[in-house]
């Protein structure tokens, strides 16, 4: 069937949608189906839509988009209703992807439809942009619906910005990403996808670091030299933000992290031809000095403006820059002269 994209006032789509909640009210007020789920709600919707639409400028004109389409029903391919439903008694669930990559062209106006069959049986609808209260992650970034939730209280409110201007954002992603980063706590890193793709795979199994191949080990060890300069301090907690970036960059875990650092002892090493008796970690970091140079380089200027928590643009300074934040947690050994004679000895 060919629909026409007939301009049609946006209060009669609404009217649409209040016609079929209350006569989806009406039919399960007193008996709701025990196998009722998603799929066999968004059916419910359709049909009682389709009937709601007679003599309206909506009949034949209102479409389901299939099991991947967003959203879930078009009328006259300019409104869409994406249809939800929980089996608790909160008016919240986990909604659609950031991404919108499966959105149908010219549906610019999207309403929640939203089914609560708990212990007390309801149905509320309003605008889809108005009830995403935040993002979490599952396989992608998705956004958490809360159909009571206040207006000025979206995600969008507090990103800043208009959700139509959000979702065609070349990468939405980059902008929730600063958002959620700028209220982490120290310690605290993002369980992200980097990724703007929803195609990248992401193994669902953790295992531990000491599982992982030996050059996947060492790659994680010279990263975190790189990202990470507070491993050379004293602080009790130096190595949160590794441990962090472990899970979150290598679905990896160590319950003794430190040791693949310290581990060891006391070392010799070669600087400026004499002999220096080093701890473990130096020891390690002036024989992987190359490889860690060389990480240095590979590393986008974005990640390590980021964790370094200083604007990084060019690279012609970036051993310069770094060798700074060695030397502020590293005040008892010449890291730099450390660094120097490994690029050198090894």
């Amino acid at each position: 069937m060919i629909f026409v994209n007939k301009q049609v006032n946006e209060d009669d789509f609404v009217s649409l949608l209040q016609s079929t909640k209350e006569k989806i009210e009406h039919d399960y007020s007193k008996s709701i189906p025990k196998n009722m789920n998603g799929n066999s709600f968004e059916s419910v919707v359709y049909d009682q839509m389709v009937l709601s639409s007679a003599n309206t400028d909506f009949s034949g004109h209102i479409e389901q988009t299939g099991a991947h389409g967003f959203p879930d029903i078009v009328a006259r391919k300019l409104y869409g209703v994406e249809v939800k439903m929980t089996i608790g008694d909160k008016w919240v669930s986990t909604g659609n992807s950031v991404l919108e990559s499966t959105r149908i062209q010219g549906v610019e106006t999207i309403y929640m439809f939203f089914g609560k069959f708990g212990k007390d049986f309801g149905v509320k609808y309003r605008k889809y942009q108005e009830c995403l209260y935040e993002v979490g992650v599952t396989h992608s970034p998705r956004y958490k619906i809360d159909m009571d939730l206040d207006l000025g209280k979206s995600i969008f409110d507090k990103l800043g910005v208009d959700y139509n201007d959000f979702r065609k954002e070349t990468n939405p992603i980059k902008r929730l990403k600063a958002y959620y980063r700028s209220l982490l706590k120290e310690g605290q890193e993002l369980w992200w996808i980097d990724s703007v793709s929803e195609q990248q795979s992401v193994s669902p199994i953790i295992q531990s670091l000491a599982r992982l191949d030996a050059n996947v080990r060492d790659k994680f060890i010279n990263e975190c030299f790189v990202l990470f300069p507070e491993i050379f301090g004293n602080s009790r907690v130096k190595f949160e933000r590794a441990a962090a970036y472990l899970i979150t960059n290598y679905n990896s875990v160590s319950a003794s992290l430190r040791d693949n650092f310290t581990a060891g002892g006391k070392a010799f090493i070669l600087v400026k031809s004499k002999k220096v008796v080093v701890p473990q970690m130096i020891f390690r970091f002036y024989h992987s000095a190359k490889e860690i140079e060389k990480t240095l380089y590979e590393i986008p200027l974005e990640k390590l403006s980021y964790y370094w928590g200083i604007k990084v643009s060019k690279r012609d300074n970036l051993l310069h820059k770094w060798f700074e934040l060695l030397e502020y947690y590293c005040k008892e050994i010449d890291i730099t002269g450390v660094f120097i004679a490994g690029t050198k000895n090894n």
